[in-house]
């Protein structure tokens, strides 16, 4: 019932009124993107060790249901959570 009272207050557009008030693009004033140097796939040398840094651990620890309590939520303050910290911090050292 609540779903349906939510529509009530909705405003729909007519089609025509819809196509009156489409995006235009005016691709002379600003043309599309450059194509690419390079196309296809890019290998990247890095080591493990500049790469971790940029890893966002959160849905890791999410994925194994360790979420930490706030202030100790995300990587790496769940490492200092009473209830989890211990437990991530072995997940972490295994992955």
């Amino acid at each position: 019932e609540d779903y349906y009272a939510g529509l009530e207050d909705r405003y729909f557009l007519t089609y025509d009124e819809a196509k009156e008030q489409k995006l235009k693009i005016d691709f002379d004033a600003t043309p599309p993107a450059p194509t690419p140097k390079t196309i296809g796939v890019n290998v990247v040398e890095a080591s493990l060790e500049e790469i971790v840094p940029y890893i966002d651990w959160n849905p890791f620890f999410q994925t194994w249901e360790l979420r930490g309590r706030y202030p100790n939520r995300g990587y790496p303050k769940i490492f200092n959570d009473e209830a989890v910290g211990g437990e991530a911090k072995k997940l972490f050292d295994d992955a």
